[in-house]
């Protein structure tokens, strides 16, 4: 049966970390017959790759470092003739990369198309390196540095078309001479050959996408942290790993914090019995994500998020009048700006956005162009957000000791997630930290 894993990026940064993936990838090799890795670009590549296209005037040097630190990692753990033939081909994909980086500072000028194929580059190499280092250590593998994906062209955030690529992933595994195949996540390609990008976190989804149309029973998303844990150890004291999460116990908890993972990384699990196990490079622990909610389902976990406004925008003209909100909500598209809470009361006087504080600005310009018209004020708020996960919040009893603790802090908003397994609360910022400790408490006591 086959596996499917993926390598973080951030456990990809030294000749420490490759050590403990090789004797993972061995780990795993003898339970399963064929396994398939998929790869991030290693630590903080993907970030410089970003700088690259924003910074133009630098983008030679940038690519530069980036290409000096893969061959450095390859010279200490590839030898012989892994080390030269990998040296030619990251040297090669290094070259090309060195032209577009040069084309863009002359150009001053990066399209969202151009900024994909840019990005490629990272999950590539990372690709070339890993492969490099596994066969350097008596593991038979493959590095294929061509996306499994084919997706449309909504660069920056491609769709997979997935009927086209279970046939793509088909013939990479038909033709594949290794029992280890290492393939780049993140990133796709168009019909023409153009690449594409996933989304931040894009590995994740990959893995599980994969894991779907390969029919795999197992994914493994390899990373720093020891599973997804009951809150941020640096926030919350006896902060612990959960053991279970269903599935939609476990998106609630990512897109709050606990773990970033990729908005649709959970996808292709839903209607299958494929589970999925976060775990970690350095220390034992692990969550596994599979199934629905169970009767004994308790409180899992908690997030604070702590840089986010709330803008309140109060007038008698969009009272009854049909799509006001929408108009108000279309001046967040306009800015560029996600909108991570919104909020109206029945009369409809006053709508509420909760937005990042570093795009809040950008928000405020553009409802400061409808003021008079549409808008009479606008207030601005620094909050927190609280957000409390768990199948167990169904349960009457629990639910009404989670909204007596909030009471006392009396929170601007509360709302609820998918399949009503979480709860969130907006508050003012002074009080986000002090309520999400003691709800923590709740959790970990049981």
């Amino acid at each position: 049966m086959a596996l499917i894993v993926k390598i973080g990026g951030s456990i990809q940064k030294d000749e420490k970390d490759y050590e403990l993936i090789v004797k993972k990838i061995q780990d795993f090799s003898k339970k399963s017959d064929k396994i398939i890795v998929v790869t991030s670009a290693i630590k903080n590549v993907t970030n410089e790759l970003i700088s690259a296209t924003s910074n133009t005037d630098n983008s030679p040097n940038i690519v530069t470092e980036i290409y000096e630190r893969h061959i450095k990692l390859l010279s200490k753990l590839a030898d012989g003739k892994e080390f030269e033939n990998s040296f030619k081909d990251i040297s090669r994909l290094s070259d090309e990369l060195f032209r577009v980086a040069w084309s863009i500072r002359v150009l001053d000028e990066v399209t969202p198309r151009v900024r994909d194929y840019i990005l490629s580059f990272g999950e590539r190499m990372a690709t070339l390196l890993l492969s490099a280092i596994l066969r350097s250590n008596g593991i038979e593998a493959e590095g294929i540095i061509t996306p499994p994906f084919l997706t449309d062209e909504n660069y920056g955030e491609a769709n997979v078309i997935e009927d086209l690529s279970k046939n793509e992933i088909a013939n990479i595994l038909e033709n594949a001479k290794a029992n280890v195949i290492v393939l780049p996540g993140f990133i796709g390609r168009t019909r023409e050959g153009r690449y594409t990008t996933l989304g931040r976190g894009g590995s994740d989804y990959t893995a599980t996408l994969l894991g779907k149309l390969v029919g795999v029973r197992e994914v493994r998303l390899v990373t720093e942290v020891p599973g997804i844990m009951t809150g941020d150890p640096k926030k919350f004291e006896n902060a612990k790993t959960i053991s279970r999460l269903s599935l939609e116990e476990a998106i609630e908890l990512s897109q709050l914090g606990a773990k970033r993972l990729h908005p649709r990384t959970f996808d292709p699990v839903f209607g299958s019995d494929m589970k999925v196990i976060v775990e970690s490079l350095y220390e034992d622990g692990f969550t596994i994500i599979n199934g629905e909610c169970q009767n004994n389902d308790g409180l899992k976990g908690i997030s604070l998020l702590d840089n986010a406004k709330l803008i309140t925008v109060e007038s008698t003209k969009i009272v009854g009048k049909i799509g006001s909100a929408a108009r108000i909500t279309n001046e967040a598209k306009e800015a560029g700006v996600n909108i991570i809470s919104i909020s109206q009361p029945a009369s409809e006087t006053t709508i509420q956005l909760v937005v990042d504080s570093l795009s809040a600005n950008r928000l405020l310009s553009k409802l400061e162009e409808i003021r008079g018209t549409l808008v009479k004020d606008i207030e601005v708020n620094d909050i927190n957000i609280v957000g409390i996960v768990g199948c167990g919040i169904k349960k009457k009893e629990i639910s009404t000791k989670v909204l007596s603790i909030a009471s006392s802090y009396d929170p601007l908003a509360i709302s609820r997630g998918i399949s009503n397994v979480s709860m969130t609360f907006i508050v003012n910022k002074d009080e986000g930290e002090k309520l999400a400790k003691e709800l923590h408490k709740v959790i970990v006591s049981g």
